[in-house]
C-alpha cells in the first residue's frame, strides 16, 4: 500500500509537541512516528492524502516563517512511499543467506535518509535491509541495502551524483565476509 508522508525533524522537543498538537487538531492525517531520535531531537512522520500532506507542509512552513523559534524544522514530503518501507525503520538487520554486496549511505539527518530510502527502493532491484534513524548525538540516518554488485554500485553512483542534502558518506561492501555480517548488526 502506497502512502503520502510528511517528515518533520526538530532540534528541540517542545517545538515538536507544539507542532504535533497543531497538526492533530487541524488536519486529517495519521501519526506514523512520534519519537525522540537523540537527546534534544524529535521526529514526526504523518501520512494522509496528498492534499492533506500538502496542507500540513504549507501550515508548518507558515509557522516556521512567522515564528523564529521554529525556523530549524526540517520538512520533507514523500509521495507514494511503500508502506513496507516504514516497517524497515530501525529494523534489526536480517541478512539473506547469501549477501552479494551491501550499500551503506549515511546522512546527517533522519528525514533525508528516509526520503532517500524511498528513492533507492524505486530505482533498482536492491533490497533495503534497514533504515537506522536517530543514530548518535546528531540523529544521523543510515540506509543499508543489499543486491548484486552492479545494482548496488549503480545506486551508490547515482546517489553520490545527486548531491543530496545532508549526505555524509556512502560505501559499497562487495562480497562481505561472514565475520563482518555476524558482527555488523547495529
Amino acid at each position: 500500500m502506497k502512502k503520502n508522508l510528511i517528515l518533520l525533524e526538530f532540534r528541540n522537543i517542545s517545538s515538536a509537541f507544539f507542532i504535533l498538537n497543531e497538526i492533530t487538531k487541524n488536519f486529517n492525517v495519521n501519526v506514523e512516528e512520534s519519537r525522540l531520535i537523540c537527546p534534544g531531537k524529535y521526529l514526526l512522520i504523518f501520512s494522509g492524502s496528498q492534499g492533506d500532506i500538502d496542507n500540513v507542509r504549507r501550515n508548518v512552513e507558515e509557522i516556521r516563517n512567522q515564528k523564529g523559534k521554529y525556523k530549524h524544522i526540517i520538512v520533507k514530503t514523500i509521495s507514494g512511499i511503500s508502506g513496507d518501507l516504514l516497517g524497515k525503520l530501525n529494523k534489526i538487520i536480517q541478512y539473506p543467506e547469501y549477501v552479494r554486496s551491501l550499500g551503506i549511505v549515511e546522512f546527517s539527518n533522519t528525514a533525508e535518509a528516509i526520503k532517500t530510502a524511498d528513492i533507492i527502493e524505486d530505482m533498482s532491484p536492491v533490497v533495503i535491509l534497514t533504515i537506522k534513524i536517530g543514530i548518535g548525538m546528531c540523529a544521523k540516518g543510515v540506509i543499508i541495502f543489499e543486491g548484486d554488485t552492479s545494482a548496488v554500485t549503480e545506486i551508490i553512483s547515482k546517489i553520490e551524483n545527486e548531491n543530496l542534502e545532508g549526505m555524509i558518506s556512502s560505501d559499497i561492501v562487495n562480497s562481505p565476509s561472514k565475520i563482518l555480517l555476524d558482527n555488523f548488526r547495529f
